[in-house]
């Protein structure tokens, strides 16, 4: 009996030991669910609404959502006055990578739009080596290199039915790298100074009401805000606050915090995975050889950074 619950012990520990960390889970997981960012987004484009009137919706709401459940925790909602100034600059960031990636739907698809959105995992390495003089581990710039290799793949060979006729695309593909320097600035500041301490549901409420801010009133003053009545647009609003806001927020500011920025920012490689294979399936988008390169290339680079943060 003895020996039969020691070797259960073992066999438990060897499985604890080949499963990857809660910190390397949450950032697949939230990079999964920012993955569906088109899928909500694209029909609501396509309906004449613009980019900054979705998000004012997007925000808006998951800003609410948030704050009914952090209630139901009976956490408070109150903000320091010390702490506006680190929550503003952290909005600052996501509005820039928010905004530029709704921007971006316009000129091209889905899955091209969030492959070149992926460029800022390159900047969180240079942010981090220029600025903080990091080291950084081998095998994250081989992790980076591929999953870069990949990202070409998906939208300089892969991509090229995909841009909207007539877009700049030289434009379009700027303003989502713009997009990826935005949301790599935010990553690398919450792992740093007084952001890292934060309680990452309490972080993530105030970057979220000061971002919805921001767009609201934007959308007001530009005359693009509309009352949405249609309950399938409605439904969407609701996936992207919810899915591909609250719950994808939450898990990646809990990831950063455990497995650091650059890391994070890799497993991120399956964000514009999961938007690839969801437009292909929702949008009809091709699935080319070199898209489908691409992908098995970001997924290797996800593996590498599983198995050299395994403990």
């Amino acid at each position: 009996m003895f020996n039969e619950t020691l070797g259960l012990k073992t066999i438990m520990t060897e499985i604890k030991k080949a499963l990857p960390s809660t910190g390397i889970a949450a950032g697949l997981l939230g990079a999964i669910c920012f993955g569906f960012i088109p899928v909500f987004s694209k029909p609501a484009i396509e309906q004449g609404l613009s980019p900054m009137c979705i998000l004012a919706y997007r925000f808006t709401l998951a800003t609410i959502a948030l704050g009914i459940l952090l209630k139901i925790k009976r956490r408070p909602l109150g903000i320091k006055l010390s702490d506006i100034p680190v929550m503003a600059m952290l909005a600052v960031f996501y509005c820039i990578s928010g905004g530029c990636l709704m921007v971006g739907y316009e000129y091209m698809s889905g899955g091209v739009t969030g492959v070149i959105h992926f460029t800022y995992p390159v900047f969180v390495l240079l942010i981090v080596l220029l600025f903080f003089k990091e080291r950084i581990k081998p095998k994250s710039v081989i992790a980076i290199i591929m999953a870069i290799a990949g990202i070409y793949c998906l939208g300089a060979l892969g991509g090229e039915a995909a841009f909207i006729a007539g877009a700049d695309r030289a434009e379009g593909v700027a303003i989502v790298v713009l997009s990826g320097i935005g949301y790599a600035s935010y990553l690398v500041w919450i792992g740093r100074g007084r952001a890292c301490k934060f309680d990452s549901l309490y972080l993530t409420f105030w970057v979220l009401v000061f971002t919805s801010l921001f767009f609201m009133g934007f959308a007001l003053v530009r005359g693009e805000f509309k009352l949405v009545t249609d309950a399938m647009t409605l439904l969407n609003f609701g996936g992207l606050a919810f899915i591909a806001t609250v719950i994808a927020n939450i898990l990646v500011v809990y990831a950063v915090k455990k497995i650091g920025s650059t890391m994070e920012s890799i497993l991120s490689a399956m964000e514009p995975a999961t938007s690839v294979v969801m437009c292909i399936i929702l949008f009809d988008e091709q699935l080319t050889l070199p898209i489908a390169l691409g992908m098995v290339l970001i997924f290797i680079a996800v593996g590498i950074v599983i198995s050299s943060n395994r403990k």
